[in-house]
């Protein structure tokens, strides 16, 4: 597999391909679109949404507590 790279404006969905790409008419290719955030789309990522484990119970933790079983891990060592 051939890999090319070059810059293009999107148009109605449409991407040209350069005429000095013209070899690659007909042809099958995997396309990845690489594409700058804008403001808005930026601050929509840095949204995290807060998970909460306390409910979580782990088989191998009921037994003891879980820095005292790390630190036993780290013992085996």
């Amino acid at each position: 597999m051939h890999a090319i790279e070059f810059e293009m404006d999107i148009q109605n969905g449409m991407v040209k391909i350069p005429d000095e790409y013209e070899h690659l008419k007909n042809r099958h290719a995997r396309i990845v679109v690489l594409y700058e955030n804008t403001s808005d789309e930026a601050d929509a990522s840095v949204k995290q949404v807060a998970i909460d484990f306390t409910s979580v119970k782990a088989p191998s933790l009921v037994a003891q507590e879980g820095v005292e079983y790390q630190r036993n891990l780290r013992d085996e060592w």
